[in-house]
């Protein structure tokens, strides 16, 4: 990501979700709130990271668990070009399944000191696999997975009719992380037009190129995005759109990229 579309992020409010800034959180025992401070990623590189499906059992010190509130507010009248400027991919299609809820350090087990490490470099994440289609007020688009730049579509290659999108928030064991924003969990069954990124945008100390992997593929992270209705609208931050307006801002912001 160049430095230009990082500070256009920053000031339209979009690349930046709210956790903890620099240092350990105060997190206490399952009930327990810990607020958060926006972050900036830098420009991509490549990370391979193999992932378990196991966790690190609660240990001793903390054999309640804990729980970390993710809260944050963006900016309620983003615009399309904006978004199609800061993020990697844009992916329209349904959420059909919820995986398992993971750990995003690279063994994808609980962190050795999670007092010294959440939420930052590492949180917990819930994947989910998207079906990819179109719906009628989209059909003008150039297909349901769009990459926004070169290394985005180095990464997406030959793509199938399904990938991978993951999103803050989940429960691993007794420890939960709760996201209030825009780039929390999705519900099984909705139809989204999702602005995503090659990296976690809320988190300056984590490789900037990791996608989160998984059993069913490599995990682009969640951000902005557009619930499609049946009756041809779109719907973000309580505003509601046709979805053949959405598809022409798209295609605008395309044609000057």
């Amino acid at each position: 990501m160049s430095a230009l579309r990082t500070v256009r992020a920053a000031l339209a409010g979009v690349a930046c979700l709210l956790l903890i800034a620099c240092g350990a959180p105060d997190a206490g025992p399952v009930g327990d709130v810990t607020d958060a401070s926006p972050e900036v990623v830098a420009s991509p590189e490549v990370t391979e990271v193999v992932a378990t499906a196991a966790a690190r059992s609660t240990d001793a010190r903390d054999p309640e668990g804990h729980v970390f509130s993710i809260n944050g507010q963006s900016d309620p009248n983003v615009q399309v070009d904006v978004l199609m400027d800061t993020y990697d991919v844009v992916v329209i299609g349904r959420v059909v399944e919820s995986l398992p809820a993971r750990w995003t350090t690279p063994d994808g087990l609980r962190p050795t000191d999670l007092y010294a490490e959440m939420p930052h470099p590492y949180t917990i994440a819930t994947p989910y696999v998207v079906e990819l289609d179109l719906p009628d007020g989209l059909r003008s688009l150039p297909g349901a997975v769009i990459p926004l730049n070169g290394r985005a579509k180095e990464l997406l290659g030959a793509m199938g009719d399904r990938i991978v999108i993951a999103a803050n928030g989940g429960t691993v064991g007794k420890d939960s992380v709760v996201d209030s924003t825009e780039s929390g969990l999705l519900t099984v069954g909705d139809e989204l037009l999702i602005f995503a990124s090659m990296h976690r945008l809320d988190d300056s100390q984590a490789p900037p190129e990791q996608l989160l992997p998984t059993e069913s593929g490599m995990g682009w992270w969640a951000s902005y995005r557009y619930v499609l209705g049946k009756d041809g609208f779109a719907t973000i931050n309580d505003r509601t759109m046709p979805t053949a307006r959405l598809a022409e801002e798209i295609l605008t912001a395309l044609s000057y990229q």
